[in-house]
């Protein structure tokens, strides 16, 4: 179904939330057809003629493009219907829509033992439509309203706070002998659901015991199927749930007679900072999909790489945190900083190995994740007391950072040999396809930047510092001479137990050591126009990023995932924005801006043009987290960290600074 958009009105239309008029001038309607659809530059929204089902939801934060609302982000033949006497209203005979005064009406529609329902459908401006729904003999009680969204085009996330309402059991039973954990919560109204390339919508109900269920549903038929040479159970339920739906159910905890649900379509969510003009068509891409880099996973309230997966130590939490310090708080009772906060509360709380004083969780440098990550959570909140209530804990992850420095050479050592990549686990960072062990200069350089920002803390605390310092001291002497390859100019990625040096031209492996300040100007712009050659000649043209490796990784140093391993692909020369991160802002540390800008302005041209964002599992090689350098898809498990590049265009293309530790006197909350 394609959706025109007759007319381009983008102010927001002051109104009083829930009881707004008509703008007729905003909303285009259409009554052609099986449907009867309101469209704006914001949002389309059809309901069916022949009974009561919202059939179709589009969403474009951003009013640019008419090819997001022409993309429905509702499950097909499921949708949105009222609920009444355990059942819904699909297919309710006798309940046809009718066309008045810029409104669609469904009225008495009878869902059986004497209980029936009205419905009133109406825009409220470009960015806004509400329903109302009234009982008719019979109060309305539990569930009301249910929304099937497809996560096969656009994971939401929903951000709220939890309420204590226990949610609802209708879906808990498997259909196969397969039995997927089902994943739900209950949430306030009102609510902020973020739809990943198409924004952010508000949903308010007038009346405040209705609150809003979400609950993961997975597609039963799909579960258990063979996904490839990893078929394990984390990997089958995330696929069955990126063909199943995620459910937001709207229910009333005590009788009503009646209620007025409004979506409201936000403003696109991205930085507004004091000489930082985003207004150009070229950051139209920033702009869309800032956003994108947070989801919510709603079990634990905590912010991992998809709406599955939690946040809690999660190796790549500190991409979510870098960007935190630019970005606005949604206007929801829970937003991205309280996702972070809890993603650190409960490491510390509950992941901490007494034995090693590290985070115990996916990822070795977990821990120098966490110490990252809570460096920009207090210089965005200045939440000095978390600190103090946590700092036993903080000192004994400082402590697990600093034992790792086995030999005393100033090079922390990762507990796996690096010799090969081996079955079983031999190498874990967040380049987990490959056999980074021993002295993995990925692992050094995030323990370098936590440990600077550590004794910054520590010092304004008045905390002793001194072994921070030392190691920091013997670090900055040893990584070149650690790591250093002479045969190509760069730095390797790890020196194995073995003696040998695996060196396959990481991008990001050298612009870390640029970015902490660990080269020299004139060597690091050396090393950039090194590695800007070497993309040349093996392709690369940044339209779609920047590639981890610029060599081939060897056979014996790489994964078995035939299809995923092959050079070119996921993290053996694949795409994906978490390394460009580090080459742009890298290149625009050194001073070559010019190609800097070039890269970037292609990237974000690329994220507007085309849909970033592809599920939760779609498949081996199927998911656009990673691509090939012709744009193919060649990821699996998709990650919000493919957006964690838009930060270059604030600290590289604008220069602008990390705030810096307040004073600890200063309270939290009370600027």
């Amino acid at each position: 179904m394609k959706y025109k958009v007759l007319c381009l009105l983008c102010c927001l239309l002051g109104y009083n939330p829930l009881s707004a008029q008509v703008d007729s001038t905003a909303v285009r309607i259409d009554r052609s057809g099986e449907f009867i659809t309101f469209v704006s530059p914001y949002y389309a929204v059809a309901w069916a003629k022949a009974f009561p089902m919202m059939s179709y939801l589009g969403v474009e934060a951003g009013a640019r493009s008419t090819r997001y609302t022409d993309r429905s982000l509702l499950r097909p033949g499921k949708g949105g219907v009222l609920i009444g006497n355990q059942q819904d209203s699909f297919g309710k005979s006798g309940a046809t829509a009718f066309y008045q005064a810029g409104s669609i009406s469904y009225e008495q529609v009878d869902f059986g033992n004497g209980e029936n329902r009205n419905c009133i459908i109406y825009p409220q401006g470009a960015h806004a439509f509400a329903f109302d729904i009234t009982a008719g003999n019979k109060q309305m009680s539990g569930e009301i309203f249910r929304l099937y969204t497809a996560p096969d085009v656009s994971p939401v996330s929903v951000w709220s706070k939890k309420t204590d309402d226990q949610p609802s059991t209708q879906y808990d039973t498997p259909e196969s002998f397969y039995t997927p954990r089902i994943v739900k919560a209950s949430f306030q109204l009102p609510a902020v659901l973020h739809f990943p390339d198409y924004g952010l919508v508000k949903i308010e109900a007038n009346e405040p015991t209705v609150y809003l269920q979400e609950h993961f549903l997975p597609d039963y038929d799909n579960a258990g199927l063979s996904l490839g040479p990893f078929n394990r159970g984390g990997h089958t339920y995330r696929k069955s749930v990126h063909l199943g739906s995620v459910v937001l159910s709207f229910h009333a905890r005590k009788p009503i007679e009646k209620t007025t649900i409004k979506f409201t379509v936000l403003e696109d969510n991205y930085p507004h900072l004091e000489g930082v003009d985003l207004s150009d068509h070229k950051f139209d891409g920033l702009r869309r999909c800032w956003q994108n880099a947070f989801t919510l996973n709603p079990e634990t309230m905590t912010m991992g790489d998809n709406i599955m997966l939690s946040g809690i130590g999660h190796l790549a939490l500190a991409f979510r945190a870098d960007l935190l310090p630019f970005t606005p708080a949604l206007d929801a009772s829970f937003s991205m900083i309280d996702g972070l906060r809890n993603s650190i509360e409960i490491a510390l709380q509950e992941r901490i190995d007494p034995h090693t004083n590290r985070i115990a969780d996916f990822g070795y440098e977990c821990t120098e994740i966490t110490l990252i990550a809570l460096y920009d959570y207090l210089i965005t909140t200045h939440d000095w007391d978390f600190i103090r209530q946590y700092l036993p804990e903080i000192k004994r992850l400082v402590k697990g950072v600093l034992d790792r420095d086995i030999d005393h050479d100033g090079i922390f050592e990762a507990p796996f040999h690096g010799n090969r990549l081996e079955d079983g686990r031999t190498s874990f960072n967040w380049w987990d396809d490959f056999a980074f062990g021993h002295k993995d200069a990925y692992l050094n350089l995030q323990a370098y930047r936590a440990l600077e920002g550590m004794q910054k803390v520590f010092g304004k605390l008045q905390e002793d510092t001194n072994s921070i310092e030392q190691a920091l001291k013997k670090f900055r002497q040893a990584f070149h001479y650690t790591f250093y390859n002479p045969e190509t100019g760069v730095y390797a990625g790890w020196v194995s137990l073995d003696g040998r040096m695996h060196d396959y031209m990481f991008t990001f492996i050298t612009s870390m050591a640029i970015n902490e300040g660990l080269v020299p100007q004139e060597q690091g712009e050396k090393m950039m126009h090194i590695m800007l050659a070497k993309m040349k000649e093996q392709g690369y043209d940044g339209v779609y990023g920047v590639p981890g490796p610029l060599l081939p990784v060897a056979k014996e140093d790489k994964g078995t995932w035939d299809e995923m391993t092959r050079w070119g692909r996921y993290e053996n020369g694949g795409l994906c924005g978490q390394a460009a991160c580090h080459f742009l802002n890298a290149l625009y540390h050194v001073g070559l801006r010019d190609e800097a800008d070039d890269i970037l302005f292609k990237m974000l041209a690329t994220f507007e043009r085309e849909y970033t964002h592809s599920g939760v599992f779609p498949g081996y090689v199927q998911s656009v987290d990673w691509r090939t350098k012709g744009g193919a898809p060649s990821g699996y498990n998709y990650l919000a960290d493919n957006y964690y590049f838009l930060l270059a265009a604030i600290t590289g293309h604008f220069g602008v600074k990390y705030p810096e530790l307040t004073d600890p006197s200063r309270q939290y909350g009370k600027e």
